[in-house]
């Protein structure tokens, strides 16, 4: 399954040129199998999450958040827990939110705007981080490998795209194909997948 864990939509990231069907509608187009909406504080409504998955089958969209706090990124996959929608968290309580519902948190874009992780993930490790995507600067690559090893945690590509040329740019590749955004991330945390560099 080929599956890019980082995505916007212009109907909830102010930053993002293209609708959710013309994002879905590329990706298929890009040879993906599926991918999760990470806009940013918002969640897409279950209402149309279960549409878009009826109407593009056997194309899966799922969904996910992504939250700035203390100067960084992270992506949040399965916790699709309202109170997340918030621009006010702390990493150390994000990280405890996560924790407590079995969800997933990957570093997004290390080093996009400084030379340093602004937050203690010596102490508080995310699952995974990101090595390539649309806004990862390439020359930070080998960093973010050393930190994927001393932290023990995988690295993920993934496109970051917040428009429908970027799809297809980056993602991974599972070796099993899914149903349940929970049996993804079993995968991914047992290091079962391989990314597209």
């Amino acid at each position: 399954m080929k599956i890019d864990l980082h995505v916007h939509s212009s109907e909830r990231s102010g930053c993002a040129i293209d609708t959710d069907e013309e994002m879905i509608r590329a990706a298929i187009a890009a040879g993906l199998d599926g991918f999760f909406f990470t806009d940013h504080h918002r969640f897409i409504p279950p209402d149309k999450l279960l549409s878009l998955n009826q109407q593009f089958a056997p194309f899966r969209v799922f969904r996910g958040i992504e939250i700035t706090c203390d100067y960084e990124d992270f992506l949040v996959l399965g916790v699709p827990d309202a109170a997340l929608e918030r621009e006010d968290w702390q990493y150390p309580d994000l990280y405890q939110f996560v924790r407590e519902r079995n969800g997933f948190i990957v570093l997004a874009h290390p080093f996009r705007y400084r030379k340093i992780i602004a937050v203690d993930c010596e102490t508080y490790r995310p699952d995974a981080i990101e090595i390539c995507s649309a806004n990862t600067p390439v020359g930070e690559r080998t960093r973010i490998q050393e930190l994927a090893q001393a932290w023990k945690i995988p690295t993920l590509s993934n496109s970051d795209a917040h428009s429908t040329e970027r799809l297809g740019t980056y993602f991974n590749i599972l070796d099993e194909t899914p149903s349940t955004e929970s049996a993804i991330l079993d995968l991914l945390r047992a290091g079962r997948f391989i990314h597209k560099t």
